[in-house]
């Protein structure tokens, strides 16, 4: 309100979208009854997803009359450049499509005197940084920039030290042990590979009691093919960047107003959505560091209310889960194994769950590890998400990051084989005259080459190479 530079780190759910919008609709509200509107925008907050832009864009429609514009890949960039031409107040958008927009010479920042960058952690993690300081550049050098998120790695620093003046510090977490906000219960159940499906079931019928839940997966084709067994005996639908951004608003818009209570989500949902009233999240796949546990779970509990958060591992996970106790600063409590012998969810060897390459680095809660083992190569359910081995046939329904051979599609996008099989869209693997790149599938950065294997470099946060967020521009 003041006018100044600010960094400002709360915990996840407790509404750090009003405390910048605010301010800031005040300080518009009062230049344009002084000035009138004008053309160019005096605002522009800038978040890593489509989906926190776009809620960000409803918190300004619901609490002011500004004309708000919110811009962001996968949405007809015309429409986009019309209302911009018209004058608007306040743009909210991701960084790709503001610099896309900025190259056509249709976003002019020259009068812009808020600057917000929201969640900027992520923003920056995911290889935003570039887009970022490129937007910065452009707006004047008079004008005030508010920095927010749920956590503030270190290296964020730099970027403050570079783009804010001397900005004020609000920490709402600081050395608290406790990185979720209160009134979160949470449990961890044993599970093996094949029982995973009927075990989840049981525990949404448990915990859930008929509320909304959110399931949370490592991968795209992980949600759809969970999607897919689940829907035998539940209402619910798969949420992740793969799926058209009209076909996504709709699937979010059928969960707020409770057409159907199961969301089966990639890390996509696990950020900046503020979806009311979600009683259970379940950690389905254990997820690539602490940080994004935390998001994750964050979708429940928000805004003071009660929340339940489960985490589901096996055996040979029982490490991974010390290391989100030590670092969120939390205690699992241990849920009795459930029978489900029996269920019509059981069968169907589910190892590709939780399986991918590579650890995580530069944690904000401490020393960074990688969660959850590695999929090796093999046949159905056994390629592992993250590495699979090569082989002829060798891959079956998981993400191949190196051979191809019969049998290597899925879900979604297949890697390839021969004759460039697949359910999905085919991409990699060349047909009976065209040697090599079967290793180029999936939707990252996978290792080519007939039976090469591919490193996914899983790990970070988005769409990139694990279905997140990233992929939102």
């Amino acid at each position: 309100m003041q006018g100044k530079d600010m960094v400002g780190r709360a915990k996840t759910g407790t509404g750090k979208t009003l405390a910048f919008g605010i301010p800031i609709m005040d300080a518009i509200i009062r230049h344009n009854d002084k000035y009138k509107p004008g053309k160019y925008p005096l605002a522009i907050a800038l978040a890593p997803t489509r989906e926190l832009a776009k809620q960000v864009e409803r918190e300004f429609l619901e609490s002011s009359p500004l004309e708000t514009l919110c811009v962001y890949g996968g949405s007809p960039i015309n429409q986009q450049i019309r209302k911009l031409s018209y004058g608007v107040d306040v743009v909210i958008g991701t960084p790709g499509r503001v610099i896309d927009l900025l190259k056509r010479g249709a976003l002019c920042l020259a009068e812009i005197r808020f600057v917000v960058l929201d969640e900027a952690d992520q923003m920056l993690s995911v290889g935003f940084d570039q887009d970022v300081e490129t937007i910065l550049q452009q707006v004047p050098q008079q004008r005030q920039t508010l920095m927010f998120s749920a956590t503030m790695p270190t290296w964020i620093r730099k970027l403050t030290q570079k783009y804010l003046n001397n900005p004020v510090v609000v920490d709402l977490v600081g050395e608290d042990d406790q990185k979720l906000a209160e009134g979160i219960s949470l449990f961890s159940i044993p599970s093996e590979s094949r029982e995973k499906p009927a075990v989840l079931g049981e525990l949404i019928k448990e915990h859930a009691k008929d509320g909304k839940c959110i399931v949370f997966t490592q991968t795209k084709r992980d949600a759809d093919k969970l999607s897919y067994s689940m829907s035998r005996s539940f209402q619910c639908e798969a949420l992740h960047g793969d799926i058209s951004q009209a076909q996504r608003e709709r699937t979010l818009a059928g969960f707020r107003e409770g057409r159907f209570n199961i969301l089966i989500a990639t890390d996509v949902a696990a950020r900046g959505l503020d979806i009311p009233n979600v009683d259970l999240v379940i950690h389905f796949e254990l997820p690539n560091s602490s940080e994004i546990f935390v998001h994750r779970s964050g979708r429940t509990g928000r805004a003071g209310k009660k929340g339940t958060a489960i985490v589901m591992y096996n055996y040979r996970q029982n490490r991974d889960i010390q290391v989100i106790e030590r670092d969120v600063g939390c205690k699992f409590k241990e849920l009795p194994k459930i029978n489900v012998e029996g269920s019509d969810l059981l069968g169907g060897d589910f190892d590709s769950f939780g399986g991918r390459g590579g650890g995580y680095g530069g944690s904000d809660f401490g020393r960074s590890r990688g969660f959850g083992g590695r999929g090796g190569g093999g046949g159905f359910g056994e390629s592992g998400f993250g590495r699979s081995g090569g082989g002829f046939g060798g891959s079956g329904f998981g993400r191949s990051g190196g051979g191809g051979g019969f049998g290597d599609s899925g879900f979604g996008r297949s890697s390839g084989g021969f004759g460039d099989s697949g359910f999905g869209r085919s991409s990699g693997g060349g047909g009976s005259g065209r040697p090599g790149g079967f290793g180029d599938s999936g939707s990252g950065r996978f290792g080519g080459g007939f039976g090469s294997s591919g490193s996914s470099g899983f790990g970070g946060f988005g769409d990139r190479s694990s279905g997140g967020f990233g992929n939102s521009s």
